[in-house]
């Protein structure tokens, strides 16, 4: 049974009341969380309290372990509850998020957050100071941004997003590049203060400036930087200036092509250009292969240019390896295409490159019309498991050969060109023999067979 806030709200305030109190001394999140709510009408209490929180964390001085990383983690978060929860008076709100949010350069450097669950906790400590924004005047947020603004040792806090007013995001970019430009110091590092202007840039969705933050680098304007600004410019809703810029890039492999596509295609919708939306597909497809794209690009054509497009495309999938070939043929549904080249490919069956339930998958597919090539499938997946000589592999090899025995069953096997499944387990068997814990695995799964 799922249990939704309206079943709790059916329930009598006094027995809910009965239950917190039994469990209330057993449990120390609950007992803080009912302390805090008796606080709640006292603001000054209640402030006193979550401030006593922040400054035990602050205080902390013992090294977090991995493990101990995903409680505390939840202890901040706690923290922040209680202030998204009790506090109502949003403008003290921000300030508890602000002296929460600068408590956590001196806990990243105690503690081992491989993981990201404390980095996690206080992302939602910085969201719960964005969303205080509109109770705060444009010197109070210019303020608490420059306070909480680098994360000595961790780089640019995640203090920006589009609720900083435009003013307050033009005066940083402003000071920052002045202080970029007029370095004087060669050790001086500008990585954070680059990285505070392309934020900024971003945010004022003005992609001219990003890419003028982004000169100050010195580095190289290749490809993939291109990509970047790209992005800005679609962020900024400037379809031009992203197809311009797209038209700058030299060239778009196999890595960058996703990306590229994706863009132009949302630029030239943008800009009411179908037949460039239609040939920018047909590029993303010719650069990829990828039968999704190919699904797209299809949908877009009709007649006999659909049809001569999608021919060329299954006799190029031809050239393609085993799995993505397969793979090919099941996003398109060629059922009859996919049995073929199955058939035509025994002895040079890849099954060891698809995942378990992408083979599951393919091999339900075609078990309905083209059993025996899924059978096939599934025997190579045996034979390959057994080949490494790895008992950890046997029991996946026990349950392709009765994926096997099942097919086998469904379907009337009298005009089956394939050999028996007895026959073909009875020379695996006699194959691997010197294999005794497979030999235990196969008599204890078929020995009534």
């Amino acid at each position: 049974m799922s249990i939704t806030l309206d079943n709790i709200k059916s329930i009598s305030h006094d027995v809910l009341a009965d239950l917190v109190y039994t469990q209330i001394d057993n449990n120390n999140v609950l007992y803080e969380k009912v302390e805090k709510l008796l606080l709640k009408n006292d603001l000054k209490a209640l402030i006193k309290s979550i401030k006593k929180d922040i400054v035990s964390i602050r205080r902390g001085r013992k090294f977090i372990g991995y493990y101990e990383a995903f409680d505390f983690a939840e202890k901040v978060e706690n923290i922040v509850d209680d202030i998204l929860i009790m506090v109502e008076d949003e403008k003290v709100a921000s300030e508890l998020f602000k002296e929460l949010i600068l408590t956590d350069s001196k806990v990243y450097l105690r503690s081992d957050d491989s993981a990201g669950a404390i980095q996690m906790s206080y992302a939602r400590a910085e969201d719960g100071w964005a969303e205080c924004l509109g109770v705060l005047n444009d010197e109070d947020i210019y303020a608490d941004i420059m306070e909480m603004l680098v994360c000595e040792g961790f780089g640019v806090r995640s203090v920006f997003s589009e609720k900083v007013p435009q003013k307050v995001l033009e005066k940083i970019y402003d000071e920052f590049y002045v202080k970029c430009e007029n370095k004087q110091d060669e050790s001086y590092d500008s990585f954070d203060d680059i990285h505070v202007l392309e934020v900024c840039a971003h945010y004022l969705k003005k992609p001219e400036l990003y890419i003028k933050a982004f000169t100050l680098s010195h580095r190289e304007m290749n490809d993939r930087y291109m990509i970047d600004f790209a992005k800005e410019y679609r962020y900024a809703d400037d379809a031009q200036g992203t197809i311009d810029t797209l038209a700058k890039m030299k060239v778009i492999d196999r890595y960058s092509a996703k990306d590229f596509y994706e863009i132009q295609v949302w630029a030239y919708e943008a800009l009411k250009q179908p037949m460039n939306v239609t040939l920018a597909y047909k590029n993303w497809y010719q650069k990829t292969k990828s039968p999704e794209i190919l699904k797209i690009y299809l949908l877009r054509l009709e007649g006999v240019m659909q049809q001569q497009v999608k021919e060329e495309a299954l006799k190029d999938a031809q050239h393609l390896s085993f799995a993505e070939a397969i793979y090919f043929f099941q996003s398109l549904d060629e059922g009859e295409l996919a049995a073929t080249y199955i058939w035509e490919h025994q002895g040079a069956i890849e099954t060891e490159y698809m995942y378990a339930n992408e083979l599951k998958k393919i091999a339900n597919w075609l078990k309905k019309d083209h059993p025996q090539e899924a059978i096939l499938l599934y025997r190579d997946s045996c034979e390959k498991a057994l080949k490494t000589s790895q008992s950890k592999n046997y029991p996946s090899a026990i349950k392709a050969l009765k994926e096997c025995l099942k097919i086998e069953k469904e379907n009337d096997t009298l005009s089956w060109e394939i050999e028996e499944n007895m026959l073909y387990f009875e020379k695996l068997i006699n194959t691997h023999k010197r294999k005794p814990k497979f030999v235990e695995l196969f008599f204890k799964a078929f020995g009534d067979l």
